[in-house]
């Protein structure tokens, strides 16, 4: 748009040329567009300079000077703004220039195009939307997405999806890159006895290996798949089966161990001399259990248990037949008795039919000095069956009665 210059002569003032009241002064009046320069006489004027006092010498009646007083009006230039949001790919036109994604900004001239007949400008800047998308994601192995109602995997992975939106449609180009499963093995080798718990699952010795998928530990967000592979030390340590003996039998609870140990406990402590023994030997007067903890030098810690039964089933020992003309000691009836039995505290025999013939207290077991020698007031019993009653006391004070009967031969 250029600006026009218009070269205006007196008598062409027809609009608004008014003469003033006093002799020689004139009043030009009239109204132009803002990109117009007009010519007054020997003046230019413009929207910047619409006023001015013009001087013709001596041109007036009378030989006086002329005065024109001008007094212009510039219309503003007339401008709009398009603004609008079109399709990627549309083209609009606008006073012959084609406007599209290559080409959204721009203005545009037209020549007498206001309503006052003046020149306007149109200012344009369009917005395009993106019709074609792409669509490159990384998913892991196992995960999918949905688009569009579609399901995509690592394994069908690309597709174009027509997704509605307004006036547009989008077309989306999916092209999913699959991450692999990271994959690693997982060993270690545990006590007799232990355990690992590994992704809420415990490992021991029923269940060494296994597959475990850990949710989101690759270092990429993704399933971590873990090969699970668990061995044991062979270590043991024995100290025997359980036991069953008679109050007064001494035992000797010996350990076995294949394992170099650091350190070894008793629970309880054995009775012995020496408190760091190995193979302690006891004389338990009731039942009692024993446990060891030997811990090694990998670590592991090892426990093995006996339980000794202690019975009060002392064992007696008397003759079933005896001989008063035989050798000593077989010429005497006398009982013995295990360890468990510290005295006799009375023991008596009798005949058949109850007749009392021997009496003896206070008198240690296996002694046969203090036995029954097979005669009464002086004379040998002669060959028949006797009985004989006992009450014995253990070495823990406890007592029992003891009853039995031989026979007496010749």
């Amino acid at each position: 748009m250029f600006p026009k210059t218009l070269f205006l002569a007196l008598y062409v003032f027809g609009a608004s040329f008014s003469a003033q009241a006093q002799p020689g002064h004139f009043t030009y009046r009239d109204t132009f567009c803002n990109n117009q320069t007009v010519l007054v006489v020997n003046q230019f004027f413009s929207a910047s300079n619409p006023n001015g006092t013009i001087i013709l010498p001596g041109a007036a009646q009378g030989g006086i000077d002329s005065i024109i007083h001008v007094e212009l009006t510039f219309f503003p230039v007339m401008e709009a703004f398009l603004t609008q949001t079109l399709c990627e790919g549309d083209t609009l036109w606008v006073n012959g220039t084609a406007y599209h994604a290559g080409n959204y900004i721009g203005e545009e001239f037209i020549d007498n195009g206001s309503v006052n007949g003046c020149d306007s400008i149109i200012h344009i800047q369009l917005t395009f939307r993106k019709v074609v998308h792409l669509y490159n994601p990384a998913i892991c192995e196992g995960d999918s997405v949905i688009i569009n109602g579609h399901t995509y995997t690592a394994f069908d992975r690309e597709g174009i999806e027509v997704i509605p939106n307004g006036a547009c449609d989008s077309i989306l180009m999916v092209q999913l890159t699959p991450i692999p499963i990271p994959f690693s093995v997982f060993t270690d080798t545990l006590c007799p006895g232990g355990s690992i718990e590994i992704n809420g699952i415990t490992y021991d010795e029923d269940n060494r290996v296994g597959f475990e998928l850990l949710k989101n530990a690759g270092a990429n967000g993704c399933d971590s798949l873990v090969q699970v592979s668990i061995s044991f030390r062979e270590l043991y340590v024995y100290i025997g089966e359980d036991r069953d003996i008679i109050k007064g039998d001494t035992i000797c609870i010996r350990e076995y161990s294949n394992l170099t140990p650091v350190s070894m406990s008793w629970s309880p402590t054995p009775p012995c001399a020496d408190s760091s023994c190995l193979d302690p030997c006891i004389m338990p007067l009731n039942s009692v259990s024993f446990t060891i903890t030997v811990e090694d030098i990998t670590g592991c810690v090892l426990t093995d248990d006996i339980r000794i039964r202690v019975s009060n089933k002392n064992r007696v020992y008397a003759p079933t037949v005896f001989n008063p003309d035989a050798d000593f000691p077989n010429n005497r009836f006398f009982l013995g008795a295990d360890n468990g039995v510290r005295t006799i505290r009375r023991m008596f025999i009798a005949d058949r039919w109850g007749e009392l013939l021997f009496d003896v207290t206070d008198i240690s077991p296996d002694l046969p000095d203090f036995g029954w020698d097979g005669t009464f007031n002086g004379q040998v019993m002669h060959i028949d069956t006797y009985v004989f009653w006992a009450e014995l006391e253990r070495i823990d004070g406890t007592t029992f009665i003891e009853t039995g009967s031989f026979a007496l031969i010749r």
